[in-house]
């Protein structure tokens, strides 16, 4: 996971109409006094994903980590069977009810997606992990195990609670580093890329949830106590990683200096798309500084 805005965005899933063609209508007085009603369809629920931040907390260090390694048959497959893996998600949710009713609608079509992504997943993940080195191998089994235990918690409902939110972040950042296992890195190194992007968007989800929170009068103090507190802990992780000399834990700055920035300064929660934007540029930043410190090796 977004992530992230960790940041990331979720669909109201307002119970509608069930029939199967929603209706708007206005009306307009007219000079005797009738009104006029004009009828417009309302727009079909999306099948991609709605939580903007994962595609970011997924996307920037997968692209990273193919700078990094390059582009291989693994790596391809490995590419392919990730990207297939997220977008799949959508359609999961849709079918599981987690949408609301008027995304119900869209059944029969995330029916034919889901089947098609899962098969994409099937097909390129089974042949990556057939040509894998043993190390990616079992970076793609536990890859599978998060992606069945995130499945399972936002298809009850519980996508949004801090701990779902900690282990998405997890789960999305883990196909990068297991790409960089694929293509040769050393574990060491691969281990250091996860725990950069996992602690960075840790440390900018947390803030972005306190943002939110402290504009509810039902916050307690002891939930902007535990924010503080793992935003502290992904802190003292990338300090910890930084004093061991290795230049690739910069990296984690940009996302460690917008976290603070967001506590010591939060913006109110109606700016947060902008915080959202800003976010992916400090992703991308991130991401940058990391392909310089790895090395880098061209993927065209």
């Amino acid at each position: 996971m977004s992530p992230l805005s960790a940041v990331a965005a979720s669909p109201d899933g307002r119970p509608s109409s069930p029939s199967s063609v929603s209706t708007l209508f206005s009306a307009t007085a007219t000079r005797g006094g009738i009104a006029s009603f004009s009828v417009k369809p309302s727009r079909p629920p999306g099948l991609y994903p709605k939580e903007h931040g994962a595609c970011a907390i997924l996307g920037v260090p997968l692209v990273a980590a193919l700078f990094i390694v390059g582009l291989t048959p693994v790596t391809t497959l490995l590419s392919a069977a990730t990207v297939a893996a997220f977008l799949a998600h959508e359609p999961l949710m849709i079918l599981a009810g987690a949408r609301g009713a008027r995304a119900a609608e869209a059944a029969p079509q995330a029916r034919r997606l889901l089947v098609a992504r899962l098969a994409v997943v099937a097909v390129c993940g089974s042949a990556a992990f057939w040509i894998a080195n043993p190390i990616a191998r079992v970076g793609m089994m536990v890859c599978l195990l998060f992606a069945v235990v995130e499945s399972a918690v936002s298809a009850t409902g519980h996508g949004r609670a801090l701990a779902a939110q900690i282990l998405a972040l997890f789960g999305l950042a883990l196909p990068s580093a297991v790409m960089l296992a694929a293509g040769g890195t050393a574990p060491a190194g691969a281990a250091q890329f996860l725990l950069i992007w996992f602690a960075g968007r840790l440390a900018t989800t947390v803030s972005v949830r306190l943002v939110i929170a402290q504009h509810k009068a039902s916050t307690s103090r002891w939930t902007v106590a535990a924010g503080d507190l793992l935003m502290l802990t992904a802190g003292v992780v990338c300090a910890a990683g930084m004093s061991l000399g290795d230049r690739q834990w910069l990296a984690a700055i940009p996302m460690l200096l917008a976290a603070v920035v967001l506590r010591v300064r939060p913006p109110h929660p109606r700016h947060l798309k902008t915080v959202g934007w800003s976010l992916l540029a400090v992703n991308v930043l991130s991401g940058i500084a990391v392909v310089w410190s790895m090395g880098q090796k061209s993927v065209l």
